[in-house]
C-alpha cells in the first residue's frame, strides 16, 4: 500500500526548519494551483511557522536558476500584500525578487504587490517614506511604490523640495503614478517637470521629469497639451541621445496625450543622433501598432532610414512587423519606401527591402511607383534600376514591376536601361512567373510598357529557340565530375537549410525528432497514467516545394554573380 503524502503545509514547515523552503516549493510546485500557494505561504508566515523573509530564504532565491526562479516568483509575489512583517523585511523580499527578475517584462510584479502592502499598512509605508528622505538606499529604491500605496500627492511634492536630487526624482516618479483628478494639480506637476528639465539637475532627475510629464499628458488628453511644445523643445535641443530613446518609448506607452504637432516634433528628432538605434526602432515599431494613423509616413521612413544602417547586426522584417504591415497595407506606402531606399542605395536598407519581399509572404508583390514618387534625376533613376536588380533578383516579379515603373514614368536614358535590365539578366534567367507577368502586362494601357514588353518577348523567344538548338551538343553537357560536385554542393546546401530551419523552429525545441527514411505511416507507443500503453499510428503524407533557379547562374555563374555584386555595392558618384 502506498503511503499517503503529508499535507503540503507540513512539508513546507519542515523544509523551512531545515533551511530548504525554496527547493521544497520547486519540488511541489505542481501539486496545488499557483493561486493557492500565495495565500498558503502568507498564512504560514503570519502564524510564525515559516519565514519568507529570512536571510537563508532570500539567499536561496538569489541562487536559483532562471527557469526555477520563474516557477516560484508567482507564489512569493502573491504572498506579499498580506504579509505581517516589518517594512524593511518586506522591502528586502521585494528587492530580491525584482533584482533577480532583471529586465524581464514581469520584473515589476513584486513592486505592484508592494503598493497593495503599503495601502494595507499605511503606518509602515510612512516609515519607508521617512527613511527615503534620510537617504536610506533600500527605502529610496522603493519609495515610489510606498507613496503610490498611500496615494498622497502631498508626500510626493514634499520630496520635490528635498536638496538631494535623487530623492526629488523619486517624488517626480511618484507623481506620475498617482491618480490625479484635479487639473490644477496636474498642471503643477507639468510645471515641476519643465523646471527640472530647464534647470538641468542631472540625468536621473531629467529622465524622471520627462517620463512623469508624458504620464500626466496622457491623463489630461490631447485637448490639453499643457506646455508640451516647451518641454519637448528643451529636451530635443539638449541633444541627449538617451532622452531621445526615452521619447521613442513614450510614443508607445503614452500616445493618447500627445498633440499631432508634438508627435511630428518627436519623429523629426528621432531621425537624428540617438544613443541606442536598436531600442529606438524597437519602440517606434511598437508604437505603430495602434497609432500609425497619427504618424506621418515620411517622418517614420526618415527614422528607419537613419537608424537601420547604424545597427550592429542586420535586422529582419519580423522585428519591425508593424512597420512592414503598414507599408504593405497601401500600395502608395510600398512605392514610397522602395523608391526612397533603392535610390539611396544603402546596403542595409536595400537588404531589408529584399527581406521584406521574401519573408513577409509577398513573393510576387507588385510595386508600382508613380511619376510623383520616382526620383527626378536621370542618374538616380538608372542607379535605382541597378539596385533593384542587384537586391531583388530572387524576387523577379517584384523587380520587374519596379523596372516597368521606370519604363513608364522615367526619363529616356533610364527607360532604355530598365528595359535592358528586364531582358538581361531577368528574362534570360527566369521563364516562369516572370514571363507570365510580362505577358499580362503586355495589355497595359501604357504604350511605353506594352511596346517594350513586345520587344522583350520577341527577343526572349529567339533566345529560347537558340538554347534548344544547342541542348544536345556534347560539348555543352557537364562532365561526371562536374555533376558529382554539383550534387555534393546541393546536398550540403539542403542540409544547412534543414539545420537552420530546425534551429529557428519553436516546435522543434519542444518535441523530440525522428528521421524516417521511407514508409507510409508511423507507429509509436504513448505511456499514459498508471503505466497504460496507448498505440499511436499516424499516416505519412508527401509535401514538396519548388523554386526556379536563375538560368544565368548555371550558364555563366561567374559573370552573373559578378554583375549582381557590382549592382549591390556600387555607390553614387559624389558631385
Amino acid at each position: 500500500m502506498v503511503k499517503s503524502l503529508p499535507p503540503i503545509h507540513k512539508l513546507l514547515e519542515d523544509a523551512d526548519r531545515r533551511g530548504e523552503l525554496i527547493p521544497c516549493l520547486l519540488s511541489h510546485e505542481s501539486r496545488i494551483h499557483r493561486q493557492e500557494y500565495g495565500s498558503l505561504l502568507c498564512q504560514l508566515h503570519n502564524s510564525g511557522k515559516i519565514s519568507l523573509v529570512s536571510d537563508n530564504n532570500l539567499a536561496a532565491i538569489e541562487l536559483l536558476a532562471q527557469n526555477d526562479f520563474w516557477s516560484v516568483i508567482h507564489s512569493l509575489d502573491q504572498a506579499i500584500p498580506e504579509l505581517e512583517c516589518s517594512y524593511r523585511d518586506v522591502l528586502r523580499l521585494v528587492h530580491t525578487l525584482v533584482s533577480k527578475a532583471g529586465s524581464d517584462g514581469a520584473a515589476g510584479m513584486p513592486n505592484v504587490s508592494l503598493v497593495k502592502w503599503c495601502k494595507a499598512n499605511p503606518e509602515k509605508a510612512q516609515l519607508i517614506f521617512e527613511e527615503a528622505k534620510s537617504l536610506d538606499t533600500l527605502c529610496l529604491s522603493h519609495c515610489v511604490f510606498a507613496i503610490q500605496g498611500l496615494g498622497s500627492t502631498k508626500l510626493a511634492f514634499e520630496l520635490l523640495e528635498h536638496p538631494d536630487k535623487g530623492v526629488a526624482a523619486v517624488g517626480l516618479c511618484a507623481l506620475g503614478r498617482l491618480d490625479i483628478d484635479e487639473e490644477a494639480v496636474a498642471k503643477r506637476v507639468i510645471d515641476e517637470c519643465c523646471r527640472a528639465v530647464e534647470m538641468d539637475y542631472g540625468q536621473d532627475f531629467r529622465s524622471s521629469a520627462i517620463e512623469t510629464a508624458f504620464k500626466i499628458w496622457e491623463k489630461l488628453g490631447p485637448s490639453e497639451p499643457y506646455r508640451q511644445n516647451e518641454l519637448l523643445e528643451a529636451v530635443i535641443n539638449a541633444n541627449e541621445g538617451d532622452e531621445l530613446v526615452q521619447m521613442s518609448a513614450a510614443l508607445f506607452y503614452y500616445p493618447k496625450g500627445l498633440a499631432a504637432e508634438s508627435i511630428d516634433r518627436i519623429l523629426v528628432a528621432l531621425a537624428g543622433e540617438v544613443s541606442n538605434p536598436q531600442a529606438t526602432v524597437h519602440w517606434l515599431d511598437h508604437a505603430l501598432h495602434s497609432n500609425e494613423q497619427n504618424f506621418d509616413l515620411d517622418k517614420v521612413i526618415d527614422i528607419f532610414t537613419t537608424q537601420i544602417p547604424k545597427l550592429e547586426d542586420s535586422i529582419k522584417p519580423n522585428y519591425l512587423y508593424n512597420f512592414c504591415q503598414w507599408i504593405w497595407r497601401d500600395s502608395g506606402n510600398s512605392a514610397q519606401l522602395f523608391s526612397r531606399w533603392l535610390t539611396k542605395g544603402q546596403f542595409e536598407l536595400c537588404e531589408f527591402l529584399a527581406s521584406m519581399v521574401g519573408e513577409s509572404g509577398k513573393k510576387n508583390a507588385i510595386i508600382d511607383i508613380p511619376r510623383a514618387i520616382l526620383p527626378n534625376e536621370l542618374a538616380d533613376q538608372i542607379f535605382m534600376a541597378r539596385k533593384c536588380v542587384g537586391f531583388l533578383w530572387f524576387h523577379e516579379v517584384t523587380a520587374a514591376s519596379i523596372l516597368l515603373s521606370i519604363v513608364k514614368n522615367g526619363k529616356k536614358g533610364a527607360r532604355e536601361e530598365a528595359e535592358k535590365l528586364l531582358y538581361d539578366p531577368l528574362l534570360l534567367s527566369y521563364s516562369g512567373n516572370l514571363r507570365d507577368f510580362l505577358e499580362e502586362q503586355a495589355k497595359n494601357p501604357s504604350r511605353r510598357i506594352s511596346d517594350g514588353i513586345g520587344r522583350l518577348i520577341k527577343h526572349h523567344d529567339a533566345y529560347l529557340a537558340g538554347l534548344q538548338q544547342t541542348e544536345h551538343l556534347v560539348e555543352f553537357l557537364p562532365t561526371i565530375a562536374q555533376r558529382r560536385a554539383a550534387a555534393m554542393k546541393d546536398r550540403e546546401r539542403n542540409k544547412g537549410i534543414q539545420e537552420q530551419a530546425h534551429k529557428n523552429s519553436i516546435l522543434s525545441q519542444l518535441v523530440s525528432r525522428q528521421t524516417l527514411l521511407y514508409g507510409k505511416k508511423t507507429f509509436s507507443v504513448i505511456h499514459g497514467e498508471g503505466g497504460k500503453k496507448i498505440p499511436s499510428i499516424m499516416p505519412l503524407s508527401e509535401f514538396s516545394y519548388s523554386a526556379e533557379l536563375p538560368r544565368l547562374s548555371v550558364i555563366d555563374p561567374v559573370g552573373f554573380n559578378e554583375m549582381l555584386m557590382v549592382f549591390r555595392i556600387e555607390q553614387k558618384v559624389s558631385r
